[in-house]
C-alpha cells in the first residue's frame, strides 16, 4: 500500500498537467523567467512522488516489515 503512494502521486501530477495544460508554462514560455518555468505545480507534484517513491517509501516499508517480523 505505501509503495503505491509515490507512483499514484506522480500519476496525479501527470493527469493534472493534461487536464490543465495552461498551468505548464513550458508550453508557452513567452516573457517568463527560469524560476517561473521550472517551478510549476504539476511538475512539483511529480517530483514529490518521485522523491517519496525512492527516498521515503523504501525505509518505511523496511520498518513495517521489521515490525511485522518482530525484530
Amino acid at each position: 500500500m505505501i509503495g503505491t503512494l509515490g507512483p499514484a502521486t506522480m500519476l496525479g501530477g501527470v493527469v493534472w498537467a493534461f487536464l490543465q495544460p495552461y498551468r505548464i508554462t513550458l508550453l508557452h514560455p513567452h516573457g517568463q523567467g527560469f524560476w517561473w518555468l521550472a517551478i510549476e505545480a504539476p511538475i512539483l507534484v511529480v517530483l514529490a512522488g518521485i522523491a517519496f517513491a525512492f527516498l521515503i517509501a523504501p525505509g518505511v516499508i523496511e520498518d513495517l516489515e521489521a515490525e511485522e517480523d518482530g525484530r
